[in-house]
């Protein structure tokens, strides 16, 4: 792929970043407004079509397979292809989906093949946001461009579950489909304002993408189904897969970006820190249904205070790294999040009020999160390989994101972690199950920060210190 670059002309950076970047950042609140929504309404779409939470996981699971691959390919292409063109082709293909999932109501198989269409076309989002903003913004403001990224996140979070749960209970949750369609409006901004310039040209491995997606397909069918042959299937294509991305000069997963310094490690700490996001706000609807018999316009309501306390957080997150630092950003943002984790486990069945309590401590701990990790992350990036580091980390993370949805979708469909370990209320349906999946959730958070401070926060407080010593010996 070609070289990640940063425009000299200065009226193109100031365009992108004050006229099209609100725009851009409008998109990014419908995408993961639309994720949420989807995710709410899942109890409602395994009532109407008889299926179990394992297998209604795959209109959530599907999206992030998608998001993953299409995020990937997006990120790749930004290197060769205009961010105008990625931006326009994606919001055309997102609407394309929602237009087709409505039509095809009927038919769960369906359904989940509308959504993927829906998600290749949002993919345009989480794969090209974060490169947008490396590429274009100035460096001291690209925590603050996060921040407001993150800040949307959580606002399009809260009004997404607000409006799933009123639409799946007074109208339908095929209505879902439809709300989408409001993203048209971004195309006229893009078209005249996002920059049209392209770099070097490359060829975007299309077979390589083809087989990557039916290798994700196959282990989350291997998952859901608990079938040993389809997982041995996906071994093979894994194989197959690796073997031949070795033999291409540019493959979509460039194993050579694994060279760069720490980025394995940040990879893996990204993996257990939002795996652990993904999951949580799959299985919540499941157990405040399950644990507190909350009606599901109910359960959208108790995301407002969550949603809109992490969004006023989002908003200050990028001001918070600047003036704490990104390592203690990270740290402050993931002992919040472990904070609520942690409430939810031990107040199961108590109280719902001490839910809405962890909930919000959940959301608002994400917001720091994001703008401290993807400040380190993308810091020790070469500039001229953020465009495809970016592609793999899209990649990897969606598709084990998607793995592990599907995989605790079928852990809350048994029995396995269903037996008392903490002093919870009994005779509430699952609450011991629920509650041992929300330690299993807050140890994967401790593994990672442990693993943030291993590889990266001890390096990099020992480099700012000696940076500091030379400034001052300068002096």
């Amino acid at each position: 792929m070609g070289q990640d670059r940063q425009p000299d002309n200065s009226s193109v950076n100031s365009k992108v970043i004050l006229i099209a970047m609100p725009w851009v950042i409008f998109l990014l609140f419908m995408q993961v407004f639309n994720e949420n929504v989807f995710s709410l309404v899942t109890p409602k779409i395994a009532e109407d079509f008889a299926i179990t939470p394992g297998t209604v996981s795959w209109v959530v699971t599907i999206g992030g397979l998608i998001l993953g691959v299409g995020g990937a390919i997006y990120a790749a292409l930004s290197d060769s292809i205009s961010f105008r063109k990625l931006f326009v082709f994606g919001v055309i293909t997102f609407v394309a989906g929602s237009l087709l999932g409505f039509i095809v109501q009927g038919s769960f198989v369906l359904v989940v093949l509308a959504r993927a269409i829906q998600c290749m076309g949002a993919a345009v989002i989480p794969g090209c946001f974060i490169v947008l903003v490396r590429r274009y913004a100035p460096k001291e403001q690209q925590p603050l461009y996060l921040g407001y990224g993150t800040a949307m996140y959580q606002l399009s979070a809260g009004i997404g579950h607000i409006i799933g749960g009123y639409v799946a209970k007074y109208f339908s949750w095929t209505f879902s489909f439809l709300l989408p369609l409001v993203v048209l409006i971004t195309l006229p901004v893009f078209l005249k304002y996002l920059p049209d310039e392209t770099g070097k040209k490359g060829k975007l491995d299309i077979i390589g993408a083809i087989i990557l997606t039916v290798l994700s397909t196959v282990l989350i069918l291997a998952v859901t189904r608990k079938d040993m042959v389809i997982g041995l299937i996906g071994l093979v294509i894994l194989a197959f897969f690796i073997l031949y991305s070795k033999k291409r000069t540019d493959p979509i997963l460039d194993l050579s970006v694994f060279r760069i310094k720490t980025y394995t490690p940040l990879l893996l700490v990204s993996i257990l820190i939002y795996c652990v996001q993904s999951a949580f706000f799959f299985i919540f609807p499941f157990f405040i249904r399950d644990v507190y018999s909350a009606g599901i316009e109910v359960i959208g309501l108790m995301f407002v205070p969550a949603n809109f306390g992490a969004f006023i957080s989002g908003m200050l997150a990028g001001k918070i790294t600047n003036k704490i630092g990104k390592l203690k950003a990270f740290y402050v943002g993931t002992s919040i999040v472990l904070a609520g984790m942690l409430m939810f486990g031990i107040f199961l069945g108590m109280n719902i009020i001490y839910m809405w309590i962890a909930l919000a401590l959940f959301g608002i701990g994400y917001t720091i999160i994001y703008s401290g990790f993807y400040t380190s992350f993308t810091g020790l990036l070469p500039d001229d390989r953020v465009g495809i580091s970016m592609s793999v980390y899209n990649l990897i993370t969606k598709i084990i994101l998607s793995l592990f949805v599907a995989l605790v979708g079928i852990l809350i469909s048994q029995d396995t972690l269903d037996f008392k370990l903490l002093p919870v209320p009994e005779g509430l349906k699952h609450v011991h199950l629920y509650s041992n999946v929300c330690l299993l959730f807050s140890l994967m958070l401790v593994v990672g920060m442990v693993l943030f401070e291993v590889f990266y926060g001890r390096k990099e407080r020992q480099r700012l210190a000696s940076e500091t010593i030379v400034e001052q010996e300068a002096v």
